[in-house]
């Protein structure tokens, strides 16, 4: 019995890992000059256009500063809307980010929308910006009904953009200064309508260090990264951190207005782009932009029950693929401890002996994967033994998610957002 689990777990342990490897492969993104991608988690293939190059995960050449897409034309007109609620500790890097693009000044303006903030969110914005006339701060106004936040903020923000451009990127980012330059230079080389970038994740606390690295694990594992990047596959993937919409593409969707109600509104966009053919890429961008989305394990918990069922597919499957990381992380431990305490008790066939090398074997391939994402994470090696605490804290997340979804409603930043589980009072 025990060396049939034991051949099972390995077998589901395999099947994973090259879930993820071939995942990898799918994997690709822009970087910044003299600088390889980095590798990661995968979420993402290249571009259909990319060629060979980006089939083979090399970097993209960005030209340098004068070397304009537009040709003679010149660098075109960009703007970006950051959208910010309670981010005072964390936007002055965002804006300093901005505003230090090696990007043609007099094509760039940033707009901050101050949505509701109470902790001097636009004072902190402006005085990162030290009086640059291309910083503009504008007030979020009143909330529309049937509006989510940030939806209506990014909304508000795109009334003041000019023809060009446009980018929305959260207001907990911080961009090195060919951001703008790389992502306009291959959207225009790609024909792409919407390019959505995935930055580094930066892992500061506890829970945020346990949690992350195991979720994208389960993501690459169970998702399918290369119908993302597919214009003939209905599958889409984005992250609202960066978005960024060639000139009249995020008009032509209807804008935030189109998706208004969504809770993860990016995902919703995505969706729009690719039914509508305007082009949709998701690539990497960890050398280009970094970002730490939870500040401490409560802001962490609220944010993920939010977001983590459109993650999985759907709060029921996300619980599923969450449970099978559970019973294959409580399995890695149990079955060499069973195995080896068997045969200390003088059990010691043969099939008892293979039964604890398999076991083993399966540990030391699951300790070496969550070794191999504490390292890529830059977080100490603890976390990648503490990896079967990750996926409990996981389901957890995923178990949350589906009941805040048949409660119909989600608490964010002191606003209740409904979902379509139900109505929101």
């Amino acid at each position: 019995m025990l060396l049939a689990l034991a051949a099972l777990f390995d077998a589901a342990l395999a099947w994973a890992i090259l879930r993820m490897v071939g995942q990898s492969r799918l994997y690709a993104g822009i970087a910044a000059p003299g600088r390889t991608r980095a590798g990661g988690p995968p979420h993402s293939r290249p571009h259909p256009r990319d060629g060979e190059a980006g089939r083979r995960g090399t970097c993209d050449a960005i030209p340098p500063a004068e070397a304009a897409p537009g040709g003679a034309g010149g660098w075109p007109a960009v703007t970006v809307v950051v959208p910010a609620r309670d981010e005072a500790d964390v936007v002055g890097a965002c804006i300093g980010g901005l505003l230090a693009q090696d990007y043609p000044g007099d094509r760039l303006r940033v707009v901050l929308v101050d949505d509701g903030s109470t902790d001097g969110t636009a004072d902190a914005a402006r005085a990162a910006a030290g009086g640059d006339p291309r910083l503009t701060v504008l007030p979020g106004g009143a909330l529309p009904r049937g509006w989510t936040g940030k939806a209506h903020a990014c909304a508000r923000g795109a009334e003041l953009s000019r023809a060009g451009w446009l980018c929305f990127m959260d207001a907990d980012t911080r961009a090195e200064p060919a951001l703008l330059r790389a992502a306009v230079t291959h959207a225009s080389a790609g024909g792409t309508g919407l390019l959505s970038l995935e930055p580094f994740q930066e892992l500061g606390g506890w829970a945020d260090r346990l949690v992350i690295p195991c979720g994208l694990y389960l993501v690459a594992a169970t998702g399918d990264h290369g119908a993302v990047n597919d214009p003939g596959r209905a599958a889409a993937a984005a992250n609202g951190q960066f978005m960024l919409f060639a000139p009249g593409a995020y008009a032509a969707l209807g804008g935030h207005a189109a998706v208004r109600a969504e809770v993860c509104e990016d995902l919703a966009l995505a969706r729009l782009a690719k039914r509508r053919g305007l082009g949709f890429a998701l690539l990497g961008a960890e050398t280009l932009i970094r970002t730490r989305m939870y500040r401490d394990a409560a802001q962490l918990w609220h944010g993920l029950s939010k977001n983590v069922g459109a993650l999985g597919g759907g709060t029921g499957r996300t619980v599923l693929i969450a449970a099978g990381g559970v019973a294959l992380a409580l399995a890695s431990v149990a079955l060499p401890a069973a195995a080896v305490a068997r045969f200390a008790a003088g059990h010691r066939g043969a099939d008892d002996l293979l039964a604890a090398v398999l076991a083993c074997c399966g540990l030391l391939s699951a300790l070496g994967l969550h070794l191999a994402g504490a390292r890529h994470f830059r977080i100490p090696a603890f976390y990648g033994f503490a990896y079967p605490a990750g996926y409990a804290l996981a389901l957890a997340l995923a178990v949350n998610a589906a009941r805040l979804r048949r409660l119909g409603r989600v608490r964010w930043k002191d606003r209740t957002v409904p979902t379509a589980g139900g109505s929101a009072p």
